[in-house]
């Protein structure tokens, strides 16, 4: 990725991170066994307050100067770093800590930090996601379903899916600091026995034109859009501008000044066809309109969309 990115989206980003609804509702599913969400820390008010009447982007910019952020996930990691290093609620203790048996590696744990609200240590896991529901068959899914599987939210690479990540996160990563090895690292550093919570935010991306539930304990408030078929384009309507979204636009809902240049319906259908031509990667894009909020005409996100190849999903 390359990050020429404004330091508004920067931002943006930031304060996103913090405050946009989990995927998943971890309550529901995993709150008996010690792990919930890092948004229902008594820290959180604060912390959205802090972000939102401070400007966070040149600490986040210097930040991905020194990293270098290659995929999405770690500048996701980026967001959170600059949270826990200049929070004042917050103390990063270390991160990505490699945990080892016998010479291999048996995870990292993302953070470790100290919560001044709790009086506590706390080891985080943290995930940002993309998935796109995809119906079992051809028919049109029942709407008297109030859920989908997990199996059936597919990433857009068709390499990642929700149930296998969420597995993953509950039975593997978030559970490393209750491990003999674990536990033993965490010694070393004079924690014992530190809360453990999960961040796992993102968007899901629902077929156009068709009923289909929400994923299974998803959060009521997550972060949505839909996906469609390049022959289906036509669904979309005339209404608004478009952007083809590059990959570190992923996150918050874009923003653009009202000069940005951006595609009409027709010149955008050519141009994702052309993409789509050369690489079977779906393409995410937005829908903007102008929008006079604070008193400045600029345009903002809509709606977001997934473009895939007429045979989308082709690896499950």
């Amino acid at each position: 990725m390359h990050f020429d990115t404004p330091e508004q989206q920067l931002q943006a980003d930031l304060v996103w991170a913090a405050t946009s609804a989990d995927m998943i509702e971890i309550s529901g599913i995993a709150a008996a066994s010690g792990l919930h969400s890092i948004s229902c820390s008594p820290a959180a008010s604060g912390l959205v307050s802090w972000l939102r009447n401070n400007d966070h982007s040149s600490k986040l910019q210097s930040l991905i100067q020194q990293r270098q952020p290659r995929r999405l996930g770690i500048y996701y990691e980026a967001l959170w770093q600059t949270i826990f290093e200049h929070y004042p609620g917050f103390d990063l203790i270390c991160q990505n800590l490699t945990i080892t048996k016998n010479s291999r590696t048996l995870g990292e744990m993302d953070f470790i930090y100290y919560c001044q609200h709790r009086q506590q240590y706390v080891h985080l896991e943290t995930a940002v996601k993309f998935y796109l529901g995809v119906p079992e068959n051809d028919t049109v899914q029942a709407t008297e379903n109030t859920t989908t599987p997990w199996h059936q939210w597919i990433g857009p690479g068709c390499k990642d899916r929700l149930d296998i990540k969420l597995n993953r996160m509950l039975e593997k990563q978030t559970q490393l600091s209750t491990t003999t090895e674990g536990i033993s690292a965490l010694k070393q550093l004079d924690i014992i026995q530190p809360l453990r919570e999960i961040c796992l935010k993102g968007y899901f991306f629902y077929p156009l034109n068709r009923p289909f539930a929400a994923p299974q304990h998803s959060h009521q408030n997550h972060s949505r859009g839909h996906w469609l078929a390049l022959k289906d384009m036509d669904l979309l309507g005339e209404k608004g501008e478009w952007l083809i979204m590059k990959k570190v636009q992923w996150l918050a809902p874009a923003s653009l000044p009202k000069t940005a240049i951006l595609h009409d319906l027709k010149s955008l259908k050519a141009d994702i066809a052309s993409r789509l031509s050369c690489n079977s990667f779906p393409i995410m894009i937005t829908n903007l309109q102008l929008s006079n909020k604070g008193g400045n005409e600029n345009y903002r996100e809509s709606a977001r969309y997934f473009i895939t190849p007429d045979d989308w999903p082709t690896q499950l």
